[in-house]
């Protein structure tokens, strides 16, 4: 007997059809379509394998575009090194520089051997 059998006042004379006390059960959820195998079409039928031609056509297109990215990267490396090369240049020229200025402030060595120094006057 249900709980709102048990409360009413009449005889409930209609079980539940599983046997469970006032519980309805919720209809199956549809199965999902399989997904198509690989190298069919959606509608089931095997894709057309490619003509021998459309082969021969697609490996020349697979060789010139291999080509080509051959040719960019080498062109990308040599671009690369020749700015590595400036970059070297450039910090070398900065460190003539630097080491230049330094010694210019602390004193240079003359063609002779001999050092001048800066003038260290003391200002009043």
């Amino acid at each position: 007997m249900s709980l709102l059998a048990a409360c009413s006042k009449g005889e409930d004379t209609n079980p539940p059809a599983d046997g469970a006390p006032g519980m309805e059960t919720p209809a199956p959820a549809p199965a999902p379509a399989p997904e198509p195998a690989p190298g069919t079409s959606p509608s089931g039928t095997p894709a057309p394998a490619p003509s021998s031609s459309e082969g021969s056509t697609m490996k020349e297109s697979a060789k010139q575009a291999a080509n080509t990215i051959s040719d960019k990267a080498v062109e990308l490396k040599d671009s690369a090194a020749e700015k590595a090369g400036q970059m070297g240049d450039a910090i070398k020229e900065g460190a003539a520089k630097a080491d230049q200025a330094i010694q210019d402030s602390i004193g240079s060595k003359q063609a002779d051997g001999t050092t001048t120094t800066p003038s260290t006057e003391t200002k009043p």
